[in-house]
Protein backbone atom coordinates (compact mmCIF):
# COMPACT_ATOMS: atom_id res chain seq x y z
CA UNK A 1 0.00 0.00 0.00
CA UNK A 2 2.83 2.44 0.54
CA UNK A 3 4.99 1.21 -1.98
CA UNK A 4 1.78 2.66 -4.48
CA UNK A 5 1.31 5.42 -2.57
CA UNK A 6 4.95 6.60 -3.24
CA UNK A 7 5.06 5.94 -6.91
CA UNK A 8 1.41 7.61 -7.03
CA UNK A 9 3.94 10.81 -5.94
CA UNK A 10 6.62 10.04 -7.79
CA UNK A 11 4.75 9.65 -10.89
CA UNK A 12 2.95 12.98 -10.11
CA UNK A 13 5.63 15.04 -9.45
CA UNK A 14 7.56 13.84 -12.55
CA UNK A 15 4.30 14.73 -14.53
CA UNK A 16 4.01 18.21 -12.52
CA UNK A 17 7.29 19.32 -12.29
CA UNK A 18 8.10 20.61 -15.67
CA UNK A 19 5.57 22.87 -15.46
CA UNK A 20 5.87 24.84 -12.52
CA UNK A 21 9.99 25.12 -13.84
CA UNK A 22 8.43 26.52 -17.07
CA UNK A 23 6.06 28.89 -14.95
CA UNK A 24 8.82 30.24 -12.91
CA UNK A 25 10.93 31.01 -15.81
CA UNK A 26 8.16 32.68 -17.50
CA UNK A 27 7.79 34.80 -14.35
CA UNK A 28 11.44 36.10 -14.81
CA UNK A 29 10.64 36.61 -18.45
CA UNK A 30 10.82 40.55 -18.95
CA UNK A 31 7.96 42.19 -20.54
CA UNK A 32 8.12 42.56 -24.65
CA UNK A 33 7.76 45.97 -25.24
CA UNK A 34 9.20 49.59 -24.78
CA UNK A 35 11.72 50.72 -21.97
CA UNK A 36 12.18 54.15 -20.85
CA UNK A 37 15.93 54.58 -19.71
CA UNK A 38 17.15 57.17 -17.37
CA UNK A 39 20.99 58.12 -16.23
CA UNK A 40 21.10 59.80 -12.38
CA UNK A 41 23.63 61.69 -10.99
CA UNK A 42 24.21 62.87 -7.75
CA UNK A 43 25.30 66.62 -6.92
CA UNK A 44 25.01 69.36 -4.70
CA UNK A 45 23.03 67.43 -2.67
CA UNK A 46 20.63 66.58 -5.16
CA UNK A 47 20.01 64.10 -7.89
CA UNK A 48 19.62 65.08 -11.55
CA UNK A 49 17.79 62.77 -13.95
CA UNK A 50 18.32 62.72 -17.89
CA UNK A 51 16.39 60.96 -19.82
CA UNK A 52 18.02 58.26 -22.39
CA UNK A 53 16.15 57.01 -24.87
CA UNK A 54 14.64 53.52 -24.79
CA UNK A 55 15.21 50.06 -25.79
CA UNK A 56 12.15 48.08 -27.33
CA UNK A 57 12.39 44.10 -26.76
CA UNK A 58 10.82 42.03 -29.65
CA UNK A 59 10.15 38.20 -29.41
CA UNK A 60 12.32 36.98 -32.25
CA UNK A 61 15.47 37.79 -29.24
CA UNK A 62 16.34 41.49 -31.12
CA UNK A 63 15.96 44.85 -29.29
CA UNK A 64 16.11 48.06 -31.05
CA UNK A 65 17.30 51.34 -28.78
CA UNK A 66 15.81 54.76 -29.79
CA UNK A 67 17.74 57.49 -28.50
CA UNK A 68 19.80 58.68 -31.33
CA UNK A 69 18.14 60.12 -34.40
CA UNK A 70 18.76 56.65 -36.28
CA UNK A 71 17.75 53.39 -34.25
CA UNK A 72 20.39 51.07 -33.57
CA UNK A 73 19.65 47.42 -33.93
CA UNK A 74 21.08 44.58 -32.47
CA UNK A 75 20.01 40.97 -30.22
CA UNK A 76 19.83 40.02 -26.59
CA UNK A 77 19.15 37.28 -24.31
CA UNK A 78 17.95 36.53 -21.25
CA UNK A 79 18.98 34.62 -18.43
CA UNK A 80 17.21 32.50 -15.65
CA UNK A 81 17.16 35.02 -13.12
CA UNK A 82 15.22 37.30 -15.96
CA UNK A 83 18.55 39.84 -16.53
CA UNK A 84 19.22 40.53 -20.61
CA UNK A 85 22.36 40.86 -22.31
CA UNK A 86 22.68 42.74 -25.36
CA UNK A 87 24.94 41.98 -28.24
CA UNK A 88 25.36 43.99 -31.26
CA UNK A 89 24.15 47.70 -31.70
CA UNK A 90 24.12 51.05 -29.63
CA UNK A 91 24.28 48.69 -26.57
CA UNK A 92 26.25 45.63 -27.18
CA UNK A 93 28.08 43.90 -24.28
CA UNK A 94 25.59 45.38 -22.31
CA UNK A 95 23.88 43.97 -19.59
CA UNK A 96 20.52 44.83 -17.41
CA UNK A 97 20.26 43.61 -14.04
CA UNK A 98 16.96 43.56 -13.16
CA UNK A 99 16.12 45.04 -9.75
CA UNK A 100 13.41 44.34 -7.31
CA UNK A 101 10.73 46.62 -8.59
CA UNK A 102 8.80 45.20 -11.31
CA UNK A 103 9.45 45.48 -14.99
CA UNK A 104 12.91 47.52 -13.59
CA UNK A 105 16.64 47.30 -15.17
CA UNK A 106 19.93 48.62 -13.92
CA UNK A 107 21.55 49.01 -17.43
CA UNK A 108 25.43 48.93 -18.09
CA UNK A 109 27.56 48.75 -21.10
CA UNK A 110 31.03 49.59 -22.26
CA UNK A 111 30.16 52.88 -23.84
CA UNK A 112 27.81 54.22 -21.34
CA UNK A 113 29.37 57.68 -19.94
CA UNK A 114 26.81 57.84 -16.88
CA UNK A 115 27.97 54.76 -15.07
CA UNK A 116 24.56 53.36 -15.24
CA UNK A 117 20.34 53.52 -16.43
CA UNK A 118 17.27 52.66 -14.75
CA UNK A 119 15.48 51.24 -17.35
CA UNK A 120 11.57 50.53 -16.92
CA UNK A 121 9.08 49.39 -19.03
CA UNK A 122 6.52 52.19 -20.41
CA UNK A 123 3.15 50.83 -21.42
Amino acid sequence: MMKDYFYSVLTAALLFCPLAVKSQNKNNAPKLGKYGCTSSQYSGGYYQYTPKGSFTLKKDGSYTYSGFQKPSNGKYTVDEKGNLYFKGGYLDGGEAEKIDRPDKFFLVFPTIPDNRWTCGYTP
